[in-house]
């Protein structure tokens, strides 16, 4: 389940079967087979057991293969999620949200509020506000707070969710960090786009879907 956290409180709880379906290519055209050349081929379309009962082998392959105990399990995001988390109060400058990620070579960093995640700040939000000189250091800061710059919905999710909805949660939102919670309403850690391609390079993508 994902939820939407902003400072008036959660605006949005729901299942991933209610993100945009998954962009399909279209199918290819798939040249017409004559009956001539289907003469004398055989299918094996199941047999009866000794009971006379019908048994059809795609059937039995397919929960054959359901039961393989070797079969991956899917990928929690749990597994690729960076914890602990940085926060930063959203009565904080910008200065120290930018100092703050540079410190810890961050991006993203989710907003705090009298206890409560209010929002995200993240690197694309700052770097208008202020003026960096080509060697990297900060050379001056528009006196902003970070509650003036931060996007106000964060979209959370919590541990065992598949990192395939991760993907379709990003991409619905048009976002690059999702905040993973408690049952208890605590930051347990933060997922990337960065974190999600990382994991994909390591291992062939197929093996998310097996």
């Amino acid at each position: 389940m994902f939820i939407v956290y902003s400072p008036e409180g959660q605006s949005f709880i729901g299942a991933v079967q209610n993100l945009p379906a998954l962009k399909v290519d279209p199918a290819q055209r798939i040249n017409k087979v004559e009956e001539a050349e289907l003469d004398g081929l055989k299918v094996d379309i199941g047999h009866k057991d000794e009971q006379g009962k019908h048994q059809n082998s795609a059937l039995n392959a397919y929960n054959e293969n359901r039961s393989n105990a070797q079969r991956r399990i899917i990928v929690k995001v749990s597994e690729i999620m960076a914890s602990p988390v940085f926060q930063v109060d959203a009565n904080s400058s910008i200065e120290n949200a930018w100092r703050l990620m540079e410190k810890h070579d961050i991006k993203h960093l989710p907003v705090i509020d009298n206890g409560e995640l209010v929002g995200m700040c993240s690197e694309a939000n700052l770097l208008g506000r202020m003026i960096i000189s080509k060697s990297g250091e900060l050379e001056g800061v528009k006196p902003e707070l970070v509650r003036d710059v931060m996007q106000a919905g964060v979209v959370t999710t919590t541990l065992d969710t598949d990192i395939r909805h991760i993907a379709q949660a990003l991409t619905k939102y048009q976002i690059d960090a999702l905040v993973i919670m408690s049952e208890y309403q605590k930051i347990l850690g933060i997922v990337t786009e960065s974190d999600l391609i990382s994991r994909l390079a390591k291992e062939p993508p197929i093996e998310l879907y097996t």
